[in-house]
This record gives structure tokens, C-alpha cells and sequence, in this order.
């Protein structure tokens, strides 16, 4: 082997490891402005544009690449915008879908374009008819008007879980486990203060004593804490009361730390407040403020089965028909984005279906363990069609770019073949 071909190799093996370390920075940088979304309240999902530099290795320089680079990025994000504890199965299984997307795009390079589009065409079609039936059927059962879900304008838990609806909407709203938390912002001025428990429109929620609560109890001694109170704020100027609460409660770890007085035997009667009014957080002298989380999770659900989903299913079909019309123009260019469209959207199902094995198993048993998987993996796999559409977009205009900066043929050998012996014949006729 000759010194010249020696130093080009070089130079190529040089180009991919930069090309690809550039791509790694840029997605493990994408994860600091990352929307996170909460799911049985714990960290579900996370709507981000890392997707959109991890797979260009995969495309530009194969599948091996492709997985280097999206395990790299998610070791580094890990450090630089960490959102729990490491767990590396998530690095294997960002690492199995970088090398997927690299996999895929080079088998669908002998598919043939008309094939392409018509299975497009009848995924985005499906995407579309989707969302229009969760809107109908949400609608028709009152649990959203709105083209995008609000928490003012989906219902309450206990309205929903009385209402008869749907298997539809059944669909939907039982996928949201969360419990409201109702903040005690005010209790009566007595000298014996006992903490209720609190029911919503017939549903049982979390309560707290929140900072101020005592504020006005200028003849308080004592505080009974039943064991279901979430947290209690205490301050110095609670130091001469005296607190009420076993050691089993919620709060007790946290009152003792502050270093309250407290009394762990004694007898408790315990106090309860209905309130039945909606929008009206106040019974017996006791005032709350709720965190409305349930309706939060809810429209956030809503929202991805119907906007979501319409959404992609339009912007999918505008694809489709943007790519007809740029291979019309210009028939000697080939077109990418259904190809990307499909190498991303497999990986991403794939990257879905590990991840919701290792959430529900593993990460957050206690509180998904409970749930069917397949409970668990609709939303997640809903938000990945979507993401995977915009996705499709960015990545397209950036081949484009690429494929002029740095002279990469995303093409397999044979299909690089094809369209040169086409150019060669449309110039020589």
C-alpha cells in the first residue's frame, strides 16, 4: 500500500471521528433544553432535539457509528443535565437504537421510492384517523373541547372516574395515576390543631401543611399529624408548639430533623373535610391550595392522543408530498426524507419498548410495576411518532447541507450505481 493511500485513509478515518464528536456535543447539548414529562409521577418522558445530531453518524458513516454516537451523548447528558441516577441499561439501549437507525437506513436503500410513499402515505393517514377518533370520542364524553387540552378545560378525577365513558376515553384517562396534593394554607385559631384528611369530588387526595398554615393561630399548643399528611413546613416559630405524630407518619422523619417537640404516643381523632365544591378549597375553617396535578397529567395525555397525533399525521402526509414533488423537479437527485422518517421511527419503537421494560421493571417499580405495559408504553410511544415526524424534517435539510459540505454519498454502492448510469444516460440523450 502505498504512503498516498495511507494518508487518505487517514484523512477519511479523520474526517468521521471529528464529523461524529461534533454531532455527540451538539446532541448531549440538546439534552439541557429537553422538555421533561411527568408520568405517574415520576420522570417519564423527554421531548428533545438530541435525536436530530445522534443519527446523522448512523446515516453518514454506518451503524456503528450511529450507536458510538448516541450512547456517547447520553453519558454525557447524563452529566451535564442529570435527571436521576445514572442506570447504563439506558446507555445499551440508546447504543442498540443509534446502530438500528444506521442498520435500517442501509437496508431501505434498494426500496423503491413508489413502495416508500404509499407505505408513508397509509402510516400518516393511520396517525391522522387517530387523533380525529380520540377527538370525537373525548369530546363526545366531555373530557376535552379544546384543540389543545388544558388542565381548566379537562375535568376533575372524581368526575371522571364517575362518568361513564367510553372504551375510547377509558383509553386515555386511565393512564393518569396522579393523586392531587392539597396544601393546608390556613387552619383555625385553636389551641389544639388537628390535620385533616381530605376527600375531592369523592376521590381521596394527599394533604400538606404548608409554610404560613399556622400564621394566624396566635393560641396554638398543639399540632395532631395523622400518618397520612404528606410533609408539615415547620419554622422557629413553631418552636414552643408541641407535635402529635407516630412514627410511622410521612412527616415524622422530617419534623424531627427540623427539631420540633414531638410526642409519638397519643390518641387520635381523626378529622375529615369534604370539599365538594369545585374551585372552592375551603370547609370548617381550614383553607388549601392544590397543586391540580391530576388534571396537569390529564391534559398532557389529551393533548398527545389528539394534537399530537393529528399533527404528525399531517405534517406526515405533507412529507410525503413535498418529497413527490422534489423528486418531480429535480429526477436526478434522490430524495431522503421518508428514508430517514423510517430508520428513525423503527429505532425509536425499538428505544421505546426497552426503555418502558427497564422504567416499569426497574427504574420506578414501586409506583409503575403495578400498571400492564402496555399502559405504560402508549404515551411514550405516541410522544416518539411524534418527535420522530419533526425529527424527519431537521435531519432531511441537514443531509442536504452535509451531503455538499463534506461529498458523502448516503447511498449504498449499488443504488450510487443506478442513479450515475441514470445521469449518464439522461445527459447523453
Amino acid at each position: 500500500m502505498s504512503e498516498k493511500t495511507k494518508i487518505k485513509i487517514d484523512k477519511a478515518a479523520i474526517r468521521r471521528i471529528c464529523v461524529t464528536a461534533m454531532c455527540i456535543g451538539l446532541g448531549a447539548l440538546c439534552k439541557l433544553f429537553s422538555l421533561n414529562i411527568v408520568i405517574f409521577g415520576g420522570s417519564g418522558m423527554k421531548i428533545g432535539l438530541a435525536g436530530i445530531f445522534t443519527t446523522l453518524p448512523a446515516i453518514l458513516y454506518g451503524p456503528f457509528y450511529g450507536g458510538a454516537a448516541s450512547a456517547a451523548a447520553d453519558i454525557i447528558g447524563c452529566i451535564i443535565a442529570p435527571s436521576g441516577p445514572y442506570n447504563p441499561l439506558y446507555t445499551l439501549t440508546a447504543f442498540a437504537g443509534g446502530f438500528v437507525k444506521g442498520l435500517v437506513w442501509r437496508l431501505l436503500s434498494h426500496v423503491n421510492k413508489k413502495t416508500f410513499r404509499i407505505i408513508g402515505t397509509a402510516c400518516f393517514a393511520l396517525f391522522l384517523a387517530l387523533g380525529v377518533i380520540f377527538y370525537a370520542f373525548l369530546g363526545a364524553d366531555g373530557i376535552n373541547g379544546r384543540v389543545v387540552a388544558t388542565s381548566e378545560s379537562v375535568p376533575e378525577k372524581g368526575e371522571v372516574n364517575s362518568a361513564g365513558l367510553s372504551f375510547v376515553s377509558r383509553l386515555i384517562t386511565d393512564r393518569v395515576h396522579t393523586t392531587d396534593t392539597f396544601t393546608l394554607t390556613s387552619v383555625p385559631d385553636e389551641e389544639n390543631v388537628v390535620l385533616p384528611s381530605v376527600t375531592y369530588l369523592g376521590e381521596k387526595v394527599t394533604v400538606a401543611a404548608g409554610k404560613g398554615a399556622f400564621a394566624n393561630c396566635a393560641s396554638l399548643k398543639s399540632v395532631y399529624v395523622p400518618d397520612a399528611v404528606k410533609s408539615v413546613a415547620y419554622d422557629e416559630s413553631l418552636a414552643d408548639v408541641t407535635f402529635y405524630v407516630s412514627e410511622n407518619a410521612k412527616s415524622y422523619a422530617a419534623l424531627k430533623e427540623a427539631g420540633a417537640k414531638i410526642v409519638t404516643e397519643f390518641e387520635l381523632a381523626p378529622v375529615s373535610v369534604a370539599l365538594d365544591s369545585k374551585g372552592v378549597f375551603e370547609s370548617d375553617g381550614y383553607e388549601f391550595a392544590t397543586n391540580d396535578s391530576y388534571r396537569t397529567n390529564l391534559a398532557m395525555y389529551v393533548s398527545f392522543a389528539t394534537f399530537a397525533l393529528t399533527l404528525a399525521g399531517l405534517t406526515g402526509l405533507l412529507l410525503v408530498l413535498a418529497e413527490f414533488l422534489y423528486s418531480r423537479l429535480r429526477k436526478s437527485e434522490p430524495t431522503y426524507a421518508l428514508r430517514v422518517f423510517a430508520s428513525i421511527f423503527v429505532c425509536e419503537m425499538l428505544v421505546t419498548t426497552l426503555n418502558t421494560v427497564i422504567l416499569k421493571e426497574m427504574t420506578y417499580a414501586s409506583s409503575w410495576a403495578s400498571y400492564p405495559f402496555i399502559v405504560v408504553w402508549i404515551p411514550r410511544a405516541i410522544e416518539g411518532v411524534f418527535i420522530c415526524v419533526i425529527q424527519a424534517y431537521a435531519i432531511t435539510v441537514l443531509l442536504k447541507v452535509l451531503k455538499r459540505a463534506l461529498k458523502v454519498d448516503f447511498d449504498s454502492p449499488r443504488s450510487a450505481r443506478k442513479r450515475k448510469d441514470a445521469d449518464a444516460g439522461a445527459a447523453e440523450g
